[in-house]
């Protein structure tokens, strides 16, 4: 059987230690789940949440990412506010404007120039504030989600800086990767939709 997961990659504290709260208080996750975190802060604010709540876990790294297995108690876990425990975690100085990315490169022309410009496109977002509320991956853009991916490392950091990352899973279904994506949220053309029709306005790089 299948061990429930809960995706909380991509997410800045407390957003995981909410999802593993409640995962916890959830009857229908069963006795074990394990719960995904790509960011050493909000990982070691979460096992401090569990420690300090009595809930037993275990922490393995693969690569970027921590897999925590977390053991429900059956009992609720009310213990002390999210909050709390995320004193560390950077002020958010998300925008309200999105980008989309539907490609592995910038431009059109030379793919070798287009990803380069791609990865500095990406670096040098991370220097400009206000930073996008999210950021969209779709049609060849999910591959820029993939580990291995020359723009991962930036990428989790804007994740751990309060960035939204939605990635299309009709898109990672398509090309056969959803079982790669490192960072961010598979996510669906209706929420995504739903992000650019909010956003107050969209950029294409």
């Amino acid at each position: 059987m299948t061990m429930p997961t809960v995706d909380a990659r991509g997410q800045l504290c407390p957003k995981p230690l909410i999802l593993a709260k409640k995962a916890l208080n959830d009857p229908a996750t069963g006795p074990e789940f394990i719960l995904l975190i790509d960011n050493a802060t909000a990982r070691e604010n979460v096992e401090r949440f569990l420690a300090d709540n009595g809930v037993p876990f275990r922490t393995a790294q693969k690569g970027n990412e921590y897999h925590l297995t977390v053991s429900r108690s059956g009992k609720a876990v009310t213990a002390s506010t999210e909050e709390g425990y995320c004193p560390d975690s950077p002020a958010t100085t998300t925008g309200t404007h999105m980008v989309c990315i539907t490609g592995e490169t910038m431009g059109r022309g030379d793919d070798t120039l287009g990803a380069m410009l791609m990865k500095g496109f990406l670096d040098t977002m991370k220097e400009i504030e206000p930073l996008p509320r999210r950021i969209a991956f779709y049609n060849g853009g999910v591959k820029l989600t993939v580990a291995g991916s020359p723009v991962l490392p930036v990428l989790q950091e804007l994740g751990s800086r309060g960035v939204e990352l939605l990635v299309c899973g009709n898109c990672t279904d398509f090309y056969g990767i959803t079982g790669q994506v490192a960072v961010g949220r598979i996510s669906n053309g209706y929420e995504i939709l739903g992000a650019i029709t909010g956003a107050s306005k969209i950029i294409y790089p």
